[in-house]
């Protein structure tokens, strides 16, 4: 694995200029431009200014930290975009310790509570009577499973991945299938797989849309992480805090509010075109754009080969959220939780308890992925909050004139993301993904789609230490 300390140390005899902060902030010609101020971005920055480079960071949103996102006017301050750091997040928790930013182990609140109340076509199931209901399609002895238990608890050791990075290991490049079909293979039934994964994917919009590589690579990450330790980390106010702090401490101020059109390389230099500006030139390029982005900006010359196959073809996760604020704690008045796992547009209702009293719901996230993002986003910011709470009291009288629309956020829709997290479909593991980072000329890749051993946040540093491994070597 390469680590921030490998990267420095195998290049501290480069022939870099040293680097002053007033002589990075006023000099004319730069080394590296790097599009996006999301984490990858930011923290290809950090790295290259540590190794001297002159850098500027260039972000099309009007805000820091991409797919990283807080909502700071709302109570508790609740995430959009990377919701939790877990014990195994090596890079981001030194990334934190480093720039004096507050981690919380936030395990007891978001874990804490009853179990979700399950709303199974329509109909309110409390959890304790889950498995007589006529509703559960699950085998006799298996019929206490929730729904989200059923996958973990059914196929629990039946992981052929060793280790998460072996998705990519030719050995098991047969198992880059359709999951549904290894889901199949293992014994599930289409009633299970229909309750357990495509109710709620979270990949794709169902079974038949995700290569069974990759949910056997996260189902091993994840549990290689809980291996690590227990503790689920959030900072203190806020996760998008962490990029602030990290574009704070750069040289440079990041450039925000410019979208990139065209990425063209010239000789010995990459000229980077803006909508609403002049171009920028620079001697590389660390692009960190999402794929589903990517394929809106002209590059010259053209990528080729599986680069550009992903660039057009690899897919992204539908992912939006409703935030409600409770005026009242209705589910006292119905005695049920106020968390709930549905089969419908809702998708999960998550009650937060971010306040000072861990005890407190000070919100409640509705969070719909795949099929019922979809059902939502279709509807339109002047029409999903009014609906949600609707479906919300119709299912639960008790929340009738209890909830306040927060706000809104679909990935999907979001013009700089156009989704969530990358989906890597049937066929495509082997393929694409040991060439979708690999440096096209001067131009350098990284992000979260461009991680071979992580996901989420670790998956967008390791990325930017690859690439900035690469863009170093020719400074």
């Amino acid at each position: 694995m390469i680590s921030r300390r490998s990267v420095l140390a195998g290049l501290a005899g480069a022939a870099l200029a040293p680097r002053t902060a007033r002589a990075a902030a006023t000099s004319s010609k730069l080394d590296v431009l790097v599009l996006g101020a999301g984490l990858s971005g930011l923290y290809a920055a950090t790295l290259l200014e540590e190794l001297g480079a002159r850098v500027q960071v260039i972000e099309a949103r009007h805000r820091i930290g991409g797919r990283l996102y807080t909502r700071f006017d709302l109570p508790g301050h609740p995430e959009v975009g990377g919701n939790t750091i877990a014990s195994g997040y090596g890079r981001t928790i030194d990334l934190a310790r480093r720039l004096d930013v507050e981690l919380i182990d936030y395990a007891p609140r978001l874990f804490g509570g009853p179990d979700p109340t399950l709303v199974i076509q329509d109909e309110i199931i409390a959890a304790r009577d889950w498995a007589g209901s006529r509703l559960n399609p699950l085998p006799a002895d298996q019929r206490h499973l929730l729904p989200w238990q059923i996958q973990p608890r059914r196929l629990a050791g039946r992981n052929p991945l060793r280790a998460s990075a072996d998705w990519l290991s030719p050995q098991h490049a047969g198992l880059d299938i359709p999951l549904h079909a290894y889901f199949r293979s293992q014994g599930l039934s289409e009633p299970e797989i229909s309750l357990a994964y495509d109710a709620s994917p979270y990949f794709g919009d169902s079974s038949f849309a995700v290569s069974a590589l990759m949910f056997l690579f996260n189902d091993r990450w994840v549990n290689e992480q809980r291996a690590i330790g227990q503790s689920t980390y959030a900072v203190a106010g806020g996760n998008q805090r962490l990029p602030q702090a990290m574009a704070a401490s750069l040289s440079r101020e990041v450039m925000l509010g410019h979208e990139v059109t065209a990425i063209e390389e010239q000789g010995d230099r990459v000229r980077v075109y803006l909508r609403d500006r002049a171009p920028i030139d620079a001697g590389q390029v660390i692009c960190s754009l999402p794929l589903s982005k990517l394929r809106d900006v002209g590059i010259r010359p053209v990528l080729q080969g599986a680069q550009l196959e992903a660039v057009r073809s690899v897919r992204y996760m539908r992912n939006s959220f409703v935030f409600l604020v409770p005026k009242k704690p209705f589910w006292e008045k119905d005695g049920l939780s106020p968390t709930m796992w549905t089969d419908g547009r809702l998708g999960t209702v998550v009650a937060q308890r971010f306040g000072d009293d861990p005890a407190e719901v000070t919100g409640l996230v509705v969070n719909a992925r795949g099929w019922s993002a979809d059902s939502l986003d279709r509807l339109g910011e002047g029409r999903v909050g009014a609906a949600v709470i609707q479906d919300i009291e119709r299912l639960r009288p008790a929340a009738k004139g209890t909830l306040e629309l927060g706000g809104w956020h679909s990935w999907w829709l979001d013009p700089f993301s156009a989704g969530d997290w990358a989906i890597y479909g049937p066929g495509q593991v082997g393929r694409i993904i040991p060439q979708v980072a690999k440096p096209h000329g001067r131009l350098h890749f990284c992000g979260e789609h461009a991680g071979l051993a992580n996901r989420g946040m670790e998956s967008a540093l390791e990325s930017s230490e690859v690439a900035v491994v690469g863009v170093a070597s020719r400074l």
